[in-house]
């Protein structure tokens, strides 16, 4: 690898880790937003915590279904679907309890869905982080080789090193050990 591909791919990382940190700080701020909307829920749901709909629904079907399935004289019926309007509207009033505890149980994943992603994005940039220390060194070495007339990598075919010239023995001591 020669400097110029050195130098591209320590570009192309750096871009990538501007992206991915840019990504970050969109995800902190959105779970900021988040944090911000789960406490303004917050009051309203402790209000409302005790406020059952379920049954309500229950008795709006039940309702509905006893008038669509069964005959009844004029004045029963009228006085079954008074009955109806009057639940429907028990329900109306229950349905801002309702998408109150949607919308704080979709806050709460956003939130957890954010942070998993920032999780993901830092162990991608761990790696980025480790491979361009790798890769500045890397520049360094060959920076200062070229600065110093050094050529790493293969040799060319006319340069003849040391070891086709001459023999080099070993002439060091032997350990006093093995003696």
């Amino acid at each position: 690898m020669d400097i110029e591909e050195v130098e591209a791919r320590i570009n192309e990382l750096e871009d990538s880790k501007s992206k991915l940190i840019g990504e970050i700080k969109k995800n902190y701020g959105r779970i900021r937003y988040k944090k911000y909307e789960e406490k303004a829920l917050a009051p309203f749901l402790k209000e409302t915590e005790h406020v059952i709909v379920g049954p309500v629904r229950k008795q709006l079907r039940r309702l509905e279904f006893k008038i669509a399935t069964q005959a009844y004289t004029p004045q029963i019926e009228r006085k079954l679907v008074k009955e109806v309007k009057k639940v429907e509207e028990q329900l109306k009033e229950l349905r801002a309890v309702e998408k109150a505890r949607r919308k704080k149980k979709l806050v709460m994943q956003d939130i957890v869905d954010c942070e998993n992603r920032i999780t993901e994005i830092e162990g991608d940039l761990k790696g980025m982080r480790s491979e361009l220390k790798d890769l500045y060194a890397r520049r360094k070495t060959l920076q200062s080789g070229k600065k110093h007339g050094i050529i790493f990598g293969e040799k060319p075919d006319d340069m003849v090193s040391m070891e086709d010239i001459v023999i080099i023995e070993d002439t060091r001591e032997k350990g006093k050990k093995g003696e």
